[in-house]
């Protein structure tokens, strides 16, 4: 992204507006996590995967009082195909948990290139303040036979 980005723009511009579209997609991840549309869709699918292993255990007990083994088997395969359907909808919710551990990952980088950056800039600064007190003390003249 900083690369492209580059092009059009000085380097710290490009990282500067790299970040800012990083952090944007972030709290878009999270947002549609938190908000209330968020939140319902979560409730929808805890309500789906209770109904189907309801509807799973449903056919078990049923299968439990079947006397004829081509209805247990009828019975059995309804229960696989419910349960085939849950873990595939659970192997979507890893995958989006997946995704939205990569942002939160890449904004913690992103706060810890700022703050080595900030930690540069300070050690830059004392650097500075320091060759500035050494040149003052060299270029001082303290003569001990003055009055002054």
């Amino acid at each position: 992204m900083k690369d492209s980005l580059k092009d059009d723009y000085s380097y710290p511009v490009a990282q500067e507006k790299a970040q800012k579209l990083s952090r944007d997609l972030a709290l878009a991840s999270v947002a549609s996590v938190v908000s209330e549309k968020g939140q319902q869709q979560t409730q929808e699918k805890i309500d789906t995967t209770a109904q189907i292993a309801q509807q799973a255990k449903d056919i078990s007990d049923e299968a439990q009082n079947m006397d004829a083994s081509q209805n247990i088997l009828k019975a059995i395969a309804a229960q696989n195909g419910l349960i085939v359907s849950m873990l595939a909808e659970q192997r979507t919710d890893s995958l989006l948990a997946r995704q939205d551990n990569a942002y939160s990952n890449l904004m913690l980088t992103q706060v810890a290139d700022h703050l080595d950056s900030q930690r540069k800039k300070e050690n830059s600064e004392e650097d500075g303040r320091l060759s500035l007190l050494h040149e003052v003390v060299l270029n001082a003249r303290l003569d001990p036979t003055s009055a002054d």
